[in-house]
């Protein structure tokens, strides 16, 4: 554990000079506050705003994901191509585990910045209520995140790219009527499906529970792949020895 502690301050140390800590601010704030602004002026309804706003956040996170992967990719290339995290620090599964962890605290502080700020701003909705959207969101990032860091380390910046642009736009289509029977099983239909699932429980509890066992599916299948991959990963970054496509 303590090894994992230093990897964080670690990690910590050597983002707070980068773009990486501002795009954590400066995208929640402005995003909530577009947000916010146009739903006061529009007319929608409240279901309808609150809806959008929470299936856009989960629909842009995978493009987020890849973008911060690919700058932590880049900062660690740059820094001795990637010796800091190959040979340096003795444990593999600390430097693993700490890099994911902080890219986890920085996705869910971003994350509940963003949602905490449309809440203040457009408060139609107790804040209480968004305490299980901000949950399932950052639950639902995680995978994401251990399947661009994954790419990114491995094919580099530009596949992991490649993967977030696709993932949003896959994720976008999972939230329609096309991904009804397959969401479940994918990574990117996870977070925009449970948002829905969050607005109907607030707004039609008799609607929730006849779609329960959809949800309940839906988030174990998550779990599971989640440990899935964090244990593979774990092995890969045991015998990783460097992306040769930066050599």
């Amino acid at each position: 554990m303590s090894g994992i502690i230093r990897c964080l301050q670690a990690e910590w140390l050597k983002s707070r000079h980068t773009p990486l800590l501002l795009i954590h601010v400066l995208f929640p704030v402005i995003g909530a506050c577009v947000f916010a602004g146009y739903f006061r002026i529009s007319g929608w309804g409240w279901m309808t705003a609150v809806t959008t706003f929470l299936e856009v956040v989960a629909i842009v996170f995978p493009l987020v994901i890849s973008i911060v992967v690919g700058m932590t990719v880049e900062l660690e290339n740059e820094a001795g191509h990637f010796q800091s995290i190959l040979g340096v620090v003795p444990s593999r599964m600390s430097v693993y585990t700490g890099k994911l962890a902080y890219l986890i605290i920085l996705a869910a502080s971003a994350t509940a910045l963003c949602v905490f700020s449309f809440a203040s701003l457009y408060s139609i909705v107790p804040f209480s209520f968004y305490i299980r959207p901000l949950t399932m969101l950052i639950l639902s990032a995680i995978p994401l995140y251990l399947i661009s860091i994954l790419a990114g380390f491995t094919l580099g910046k530009s596949i992991v790219m490649g993967i977030g642009i696709a993932g949003s736009l896959l994720s976008a289509l999972l939230a329609t009527g096309l991904g009804d029977c397959i969401w479940k099983f994918l990574p990117w239909g996870w977070g925009v499906r449970f948002m829905d699932y969050c607005v109907l429980r607030y707004v039609n509890e008799e609607q929730f529970y006849s779609g329960l066992y959809e949800l309940q599916l839906g988030f174990m299948i998550m779990l599971v792949s989640s440990m899935v991959l964090f244990i593979v990963s774990l092995m890969w970054f045991h015998r990783w020895e460097g992306a040769k496509g930066y050599e």
